[in-house]
This record gives C-alpha cells, sequence and structure tokens, in this order.
C-alpha cells in the first residue's frame, strides 16, 4: 500500500517558514523600536551627527523586512553578517549613546542571532556586540563613563536577548518533532484504515468474483456431458469472470502503487484530473480555492482522492461527458471535492438513498457515500437526464465534528 510518511524536505520547508516568520516579526520589532527611540530623541531636537547612522540603519532593517525572502538564506549561511549589523548598530550607539534609547533595539540583533544560528556563531555575534558596546561606552558623556553598574548590566542585556533565541528556536523544533509523532501517529491509522479497506475491497469484490468462478467451474464437466451448449455458454461466463476478476486486481494494485495519495491534496487532485483527461482525451477544467494552510488528515486525504476516481470512472462508463469540472475548496468548517460533468445524467435516487442504485448492480456511488461517511463528510448528488451530473463531497473538519455539521454547498447541475 502507499507508504504516507513525511519526508525530511516537508519537515525543513516547515522550519523554514516558522524561521521565515519569526525573523520578520523581529525586524519588524525593531523597527518598531527604532521609530520609538526617532520620537523620544525629537523631544531633545535634532542631532545632525546621528542622522546618517539612524537612516542607513532604517533603510537596512526596511530592505530585510522587504526582501526577506532572499535575505534570510544569505544571513542563515553567514553568521558574520549579523556581526556587520551589530557593527551598524554600534554606529548608532556611539553617536546616539548607550544609556539613550536606541540600546533596546540593539538588543534584536542578538535575538535574530539566537533564532537562526547554533550556540558558535550566536557566541560570536554576543561577544562582538558586547565588545561594541563597550566602545561605545567610551565615546559618550563623563557620566556615562561613571556608571559602574549600568557597565555591568547593559551588555548583558544581549546574550539574553541571544538566550531567549535560541529558546524560541528550541520550541520550534519540539513543535517539529510533535508534529512529525503526530503525522507518523496519523499514517499508522491510516495505514491500518488502508489494509481493512483492501480487504473489505477484496472481500466485497475480487474474492466473490473468484468463487463464482470457481463454482462454474465446478459444474462445467456436468453440463458437458449432460448439455454442451449450457456448458459452452458457461465457458463464455467463466471467461467474462475471468477478465472482471483480472481488471479488479490491477485496480487494486493500481491503488497500492498510486503515488497521488502521498501528495498534497491540491496536487493529488490535479495530478488525477490531468492523467485521466489526458488518457480519455476529455477537457478537465480544475479550480482549487481557499488556503490549504493546514495539514490535511492522510484518511481524508486518501478518501477524498479516492472518491474522484471513482468519479471519474463513472463518468467515463456512463456520462458521455466532453466536459468535467473539478472544485476543491477549503473552507473555514470544511473541505469540499465537487465534480461535475456534461453528459447524460440520470435520475438520482430519492432523498439521497444510495443504497438502492445497489438494486441494479450500481456500486459506485454507494462505495463513495460509505468513503464519506468513514471520514465524517457526506456526499450529494444532483443529476437529471441529459442535464449532466454533480456529485459533492463535504468533509468537515476534526473541531467541526464536535461542535456541528457545517452547512453544505454544492453546484446546480
Amino acid at each position: 500500500m502507499p507508504q504516507l510518511t513525511t519526508t525530511p524536505g516537508r519537515d525543513h520547508a516547515a522550519v523554514q517558514t516558522r524561521l521565515a516568520v519569526t525573523f520578520r516579526l523581529l525586524l519588524l520589532l525593531r523597527g518598531l523600536l527604532l521609530a520609538m527611540a526617532v520620537v523620544l530623541l525629537s523631544t531633545k531636537g535634532p542631532d545632525p551627527g546621528l542622522g546618517i547612522p539612524l537612516a542607513v540603519f532604517a533603510l537596512e532593517t526596511a530592505l530585510a523586512c522587504a526582501a526577506w525572502r532572499s535575505v534570510l538564506p544569505v544571513v542563515q549561511r553567514m553568521p558574520l553578517l549579523c556581526c556587520a549589523d551589530a557593527l551598524m548598530v554600534f554606529a548608532v550607539l556611539a553617536e546616539g549613546g548607550v544609556f539613550g534609547p536606541f540600546f533596546l533595539f540593539s538588543v534584536m540583533t542578538a535575538a535574530i542571532a539566537g533564532v537562526l544560528y547554533r550556540w558558535g556563531p550566536v557566541l560570536l555575534v554576543c561577544v562582538a556586540q558586547i565588545c561594541l558596546c563597550y566602545v561605545a561606552m567610551t565615546t559618550g558623556t563623563p557620566v556615562e563613563r561613571h556608571a559602574p553598574g549600568l557597565l555591568v548590566a547593559l551588555p548583558v542585556f544581549y546574550p539574553l536577548a541571544a538566550c531567549a533565541g535560541v529558546m524560541l528556536r528550541a520550541l520550534f523544533d519540539q513543535y517539529a518533532e510533535s508534529e512529525e509523532a503526530r503525522r507518523s501517529a496519523e499514517t499508522a491509522a491510516a495505514t491500518a484504515e488502508e489494509r481493512t479497506r483492501l480487504a473489505r475491497e477484496m472481500h466485497d469484490s475480487l474474492a466473490k468474483t473468484l468463487q463464482g468462478i470457481t463454482m462454474s467451474v465446478a459444474t462445467l464437466p456436468i453440463w458437458i456431458r449432460k448439455c454442451p451448449e449450457r456448458a459452452e455458454q458457461d465457458a463464455r461466463d467463466i471467461l467474462s469472470a475471468l477478465e472482471v476478476a483480472a481488471r479488479e486486481a490491477r485496480g487494486l494494485i493500481a491503488d497500492l502503487r498510486d503515488e497521488a495519495y502521498v501528495m498534497a491534496l491540491p496536487t493529488a487532485v490535479r495530478r488525477v484530473a490531468a492523467e485521466w483527461g489526458r488518457n480519455r482525451g476529455v477537457n478537465v477544467h480544475v479550480e482549487v480555492s481557499g488556503r490549504f494552510a493546514m495539514d490535511v488528515p492522510v484518511a481524508v486525504r486518501y478518501e477524498l482522492v479516492s472518491v474522484l476516481k471513482e468519479a471519474l470512472t463513472n463518468v467515463e462508463r456512463h456520462a458521455d461527458a466532453g466536459r468535467v469540472e473539478i472544485r476543491l475548496i477549503w473552507s473555514v468548517h470544511a473541505v469540499m471535492l465537487t465534480v461535475r460533468d456534461d453528459g447524460a445524467g440520470f435520475v438520482p435516487p430519492v432523498r439521497g438513498r444510495f443504497d438502492l442504485l445497489a438494486r441494479d448492480g450500481h456500486y459506485g456511488l454507494v462505495g463513495m457515500a460509505e468513503r464519506a461517511r468513514r471520514v465524517g463528510g457526506r456526499l450529494a448528488l444532483r443529476s437529471a437526464p441529459g442535464g449532466g451530473t454533480t456529485l459533492t463531497i463535504t468533509v468537515p473538519h476534526v473541531r467541526d465534528r464536535v461542535e456541528g455539521t457545517p452547512e453544505h454547498a454544492g453546484f446546480a447541475s
């Protein structure tokens, strides 16, 4: 069966995303502290000597915020850039004073280093900032030079801020580990569910077909002796049943090897639709709306992809459609998959009684309804002779299965 496992690349991307968010937040916080310091300084009158370092530092912060996608990987690879940033902070502190309003935003450099680096580069940045801080103190007023308590207390803020950054990074790593453990447990549950599903499908389809073949083969010698015409007809039926069994076996094997089940849900839907449309020569339009920021549970993803495959199989066998529209929607309450075709259509069962279709041998919709119920969702069907068919499966998010069932939205045929 498909190995529904996470990949190191995916975990790395998740960690990078969290680091990027924190990096931008720290830069914005530094910019806010810088703006507050400028406002406080403006009450004392303009300082021409401080204008240039402040402008350069503000420009650096603004550019880093605006181009964070390009800046962050470079800064991660080159810790010396944080030391260069500390040098720019020193230029501001040397002009504005260490004991003034500009000291607070200078500790943001140490915090950023703590988030981005391991202990070695972090200590390098902290030592550089402490040394530059003492140098900036020597350029201050005599009052500043004779404040022994502050001489010790202020530089301590740099390693403290760096430790806060390291702890924040450790929390990110712990969160990533817990997410990996959650996904592993989810994968194990989905694997067990998949084994159950395969056993059920083999029993309901392949096993019954083989059992019928066995019974027909057992009676074939009798009919050969008593009624050759009946024996010939039974032989044809056995051949047809063998073809059905082979097709069912190939379908089960295809499910085992299909990589669509381990992809992100939007990617899987697009891939299945593109392959089906290309192989069948049918125009397929796929639309994905909503932000799929949260992980779709493995079991939900599996059932949605399976419903999509079964729906497209029904279109191929019965609809004679020229165009198929597929919509995947992520809303606040639920994820919804809709498949609509412009084919022949049919008279749908009354009040959504899909079980009534089983009497006529139409098990596809029955199986899709069972898949929807298996993940706490529901299946809706709209169709009319000559008016095409619209099939919608709605699966509420986990919290909604406890708080209530979301309203169903679908497309009119």
